[in-house]
């Protein structure tokens, strides 16, 4: 351990009492292998750690903006969607975010419900990989993990204890260490989850619980199924011609903690007939959202589609 390391993690420690003393010199050692699950967040690598995912709250995870440009903008890092079942690759870089002991973080979210459980794993053979679960307020760290996935892999293990957008960190253990990574994201039980698959003509939101397909019809009597192209958890696009030419955007988002419902958003941009079909694969009930032909597309705004459960 680097000499400034030990004094961020004595210092810190110092702080909130976890360290009553330190000789001169001394080291701390690698922790051992472990998983926090259901428990507040411990210090497994030393107070410094602590501090540093302490100072990544400031001012709610929510503030981060998924639209901007760079990775870091303003010491908000931009938020990327991962959908359960998924693996999603990253990489550190000076561009991104980095923490107080200057570790470099990137930030995923995803779509969760209560007393389902998720794993969450990050792999790497560049960087020492470690992982913070931070529940849907964006302010509390849930669970870390530094290397329980084997070697210098991280693994988590935690059964959600709200219905939200939970907020995965992928961070390095070292400062200042770089490189290629992934994220494996699986989602069990909750009211979540259900038996959509998603494909070439299928979409699956929140949670890969909601299937989503459309079909459409041109005056010309040209027939066929929308194209999916996801794009985050919650939201995906089809194509109906080419790729190059998107008709519609969709997103199946929670709204439960304000009216426990799920929310259903569209927006066409055609005139050709549509009907956009989702499924609640758990339940089995289909909402339908159709257009005309010949009119241009009205926006769905649909704030009870579906009942949480």
């Amino acid at each position: 351990m680097n000499s400034k390391r030990q004094s961020l993690i004595l210092a810190a420690g110092i702080a909130i009492g976890l360290i009553a003393s330190s000789p001169a010199g001394a080291q701390s050692s690698r922790p051992a292998r472990e998983i926090e699950s259901n428990v507040p967040i411990m210090s497994v690598v030393g107070a410094a750690k602590w501090e540093a995912v302490r100072s990544l709250h400031k001012g709610g995870m929510q503030t981060m903006s998924p639209s901007q440009p760079q990775d870091c903008v303003g010491g908000n890092p931009q938020v990327q969607g991962i959908a359960c079942g998924s693996t999603t690759t990253g990489q550190l870089t000076s561009a991104d975010c980095f923490l107080s002991d200057n570790s470099y973080y990137d930030v995923y979210s995803f779509s969760g419900t209560t007393g389902q459980q998720v794993t969450i794993e990050m792999n790497s053979t560049a960087i020492d990989s470690y992982l913070f679960l931070i529940d849907t307020s964006g302010s509390i760290a849930v669970a870390q993990d530094d290397d329980s996935a084997g070697g210098t892999d991280a693994l988590i293990t935690f059964t959600l204890t709200q219905t939200g957008t939970w907020f995965i960190v992928a961070n390095a253990f070292d400062a200042n260490s770089f490189g290629a990574y992934s994220v494996l994201l699986t989602c069990t039980g909750g009211g979540g989850g259900g038996s959509c698959t998603s494909n070439a003509t299928t979409l699956c939101l929140n949670n890969a619980r909601y299937r989503v397909t459309v079909t459409f019809s041109t005056p010309a009597g040209q027939n066929g199924s929308g194209m999916a192209v996801p794009e985050t958890s919650d939201t995906g696009m089809f194509w109906f011609f080419s790729a190059n030419n998107i008709e519609i955007i969709i997103k199946v988002v929670t709204g439960c903690p304000l009216n426990n419902r799920i929310w259903v958003f569209a927006g066409g941009l055609t005139n050709v007939a549509y009907t956009i079909t989702v499924t609640d694969t758990v339940t089995g009930i289909s909402k339908t959202y159709s257009n005309p032909q010949g009119t241009p597309s009205q926006p769905v705004q649909d704030t009870d589609a579906f009942v949480c459960s």
